[in-house]
């Protein structure tokens, strides 16, 4: 995984060794950071802490942070960062990795002596919830909507989004739901692997996974600082007409960039509430090939390579673990194509599942010696009705572990395994398992049907 943008990491290789390449070749210092000026209005810096590394926003109140937007008119990760290309927050991820280092045996959550990115995102989290605790959605979280969520920045000769996917869902849907069992599947990433989040373009705000364990959500001060639980709000939260779009950033680490646009709000008496894929277009990145950026400059190598570089890339995009489903050789793999059948399995799959445990992502571990010890360790923070799930690699000495939910989801963020319509407490729990949640009668029966009467069989003679 990568842990920088490329130009950032460009200056960490340089920073690193002390110096940079000027024109001509002459070797010389990296210029230091920049430190904001003046004396912070609201956050208190402890002594040695002269800021530096913090965005300069940080020495403002947070009380009257007015959010600017960049030059399309959105604003982004709570209008704490200037703008920079394609309107993405520019940020420097050197200095915050070395502030972060520096500061971190100063300050002490727990003994009272709070960072001054958290003082500073307190103010900002309390004000949005109050905003949004009286927020009226004017029925927007009954209605359905057609969605298109694209790659950003990777367009084609027309200038049209590369990639993209187009679909169907309620707004009545909460985020964390939307994302682990909508977004994920249809886009091609996996399921609890990466931290994210959702951007209100309106005002910058963003919501995430609360709890996440991700091993990326350590450059969480690169994309927003702080965000709010994306499993207590809606994904009609997040926008008020046709035309307007949302953020959505996967994985901290390397930063995939995508866009969410509502193209029709459809009418209450054709509001169903099921997930439908319509159509899209290219496949899924690699997962953990360097985010959007990187991703540009592979795509321009892979467009004027020849048939035998064409290839090397393909068998390095299904090398990802997002792949390891494809079963298929690299002659039969298309960059631009779009797999519905393949696209239509996983979101099937994901709909038929528990929702993800955000406190348990998937981890490649390779251990050295497992012992009892490491066993309990790992499950020391396992609630009732979670396991620890380790599916082994054939190829080394590890595994990919996760924690997984046995039991059914909550209600109110639950959704009907068979079509994906939220419902809170009019979904209803199958009697067998009681693992799954159906929004009627006749859905359960289809369901059993066609999928259910295995896995429900199989968990219940295991009772």
């Amino acid at each position: 995984m990568s842990l920088f943008r490329d130009g950032d990491r460009q200056d960490f290789e340089s920073f690193y060794n002390g110096l940079v390449s000027a024109s001509g070749g002459e070797r010389v210092p990296r210029p230091p950071p920049a430190i904001p000026s003046g004396k912070p209005k609201f956050v208190k810096l402890l002594p040695g802490d002269n800021g530096e590394g913090m965005p300069e926003s940080f020495f403002g109140d947070p009380h009257e942070l007015v959010p600017k937007a960049g030059q399309k008119g959105e604003v982004q990760a709570w209008g704490l960062y200037p703008y920079g290309r394609d309107n993405i927050a520019e940020f420097d991820g050197v200095a915050m990795m070395f502030r972060t280092m520096k500061t971190q045996t100063k300050y002490d959550e727990w003994a009272g002596k709070p960072t001054p990115e958290s003082q500073f995102m307190k103010v900002i989290l309390d004000r949005k919830r109050n905003q949004l605790a009286n927020l009226d959605l004017l029925g927007l979280d009954k209605r359905d909507v057609i969605l298109r969520i694209s790659l950003i920045i990777l367009n084609d000769s027309e200038g049209q989004p590369r990639f993209w996917r187009r679909f169907r869902v309620s707004a009545g849907i909460k985020m964390g739901t939307f994302q682990d069992k909508v977004v994920s599947p249809i886009m091609g990433w996996v399921r609890n692997l990466h931290c994210y989040h959702f951007t209100d373009f309106r005002d910058g705000s963003l919501y995430g996974p609360d709890g996440s364990t991700a091993i990326d959500r350590q450059h969480i001060c690169q994309v927003g600082y702080d965000y709010l639980p994306d499993d207590k709000y809606m994904l009609a939260h997040l926008f008020g007409k046709e035309g307007d779009k949302i953020g959505y950033l996967y994985d901290f680490g390397d930063k995939w960039y995508h866009e969410i646009e509502v193209e029709r709000i459809l009418p209450l008496e054709e509001s169903y509430g099921r997930v439908e894929l319509v159509d899209g277009k290219g496949m899924c990145p690699g997962e953990n090939m360097q985010g959007t950026f990187h991703w540009e400059r592979m795509l321009q190598e892979y467009d004027a390579g020849s048939y035998v570089q064409k290839n090397k890339t393909k068998r390095e995009i299904l090398n990802c673990p997002n792949y390891n489903d494809f079963q298929k050789p690299p002659s039969l793999f298309s960059i631009d194509a779009f797999d519905h059948a393949l696209t239509t399995t996983r979101l099937t799959a994901a709909l038929n599942s528990p929702n993800s445990v955000r406190a348990g992502a998937k981890q490649f571990t390779m251990p050295i010696a497992p012992t009892p010890e490491l066993d309990a360790y790992h499950r020391r923070n396992l609630k009732k009705g979670q396991s620890i799930v380790r599916d082994y690699d054939p190829d080394s000495f590890g595994y990919w572990q996760e924690t997984r939910a046995d039991g059914k989801d909550r209600r109110s963020g639950g959704v009907c395994a068979l079509c994906g319509k939220p419902g809170g407490v009019e979904l209803k729990t199958c009697s067998g398992c009681r693992a799954i949640l159906y929004c009627s009668v006749e859905h359960q029966k289809i369901h059993w049907k066609d999928v259910h009467k295995h896995q429900c069989s199989r968990k219940y003679l295991k009772k």
